[in-house]
């Protein structure tokens, strides 16, 4: 399966099989993980054809929760792929990463302890919903209509900032 694609871009090369192959160990078809990733079976098809280009951050981003992938190792490799080839890499534009491309386990505040006793099972500490949400929750729909708007959420660490937001 390589071919001229695989040559220039080692990167995207190796971005394809770790997700074929974890395609693969999932045992699913395309048309399977296309449906799990919410995404079109023909996005899935060409972020592993040889010949489909870089995929973007958003497919490899769900490919990778998908198939439970390393999103951030994945993205790297992708972001090396799409400079290899000259391929667009303003898919994130300025600092930071879209929320979409985060796990709620990234925060630094941490998993919380599992209520069952499971060893490795990563939970979130409890939360309560309070007043600020509903502003946070009437932004987001109104964005989600095409009415922007801008929210800045204020406190000290640990207070739930990036709970709310998410």
């Amino acid at each position: 399966m390589h071919d001229e694609q695989d040559h220039r871009s080692p990167a995207q090369a190796e971005l394809r099989r770790r997700l074929d192959e974890g395609r693969a160990l999932a045992r699913l078809d395309q048309t399977q993980l296309a449906r799990n990733a919410g995404v079109g079976r023909g996005t899935v098809s060409k972020a592993l054809s040889p010949r489909g280009g870089v995929p973007s951050v958003d497919t490899v981003t769900l490919l990778a929760r998908a198939l439970k992938l390393p999103v951030v190792e994945l993205l790297e490799l992708r972001r090396t792929a799409a400079e290899e080839t000259g391929a667009a890499s303003a898919d994130v534009p300025g600092p930071g990463r879209p929320i979409g491309q985060w796990e709620p386990h990234d925060h630094p505040a941490g998993p919380g302890q599992s209520t069952s006793g499971a060893v490795g099972v990563r939970v979130l500490p409890g939360y309560v919903r309070r007043e600020h949400d509903q502003v946070l929750s009437d932004v987001v729909a109104e964005a989600a209509e095409g009415h922007s708007g801008i929210v800045v959420l204020v406190g000290t660490s640990s207070t739930g900032k990036t709970r709310a937001c998410w």
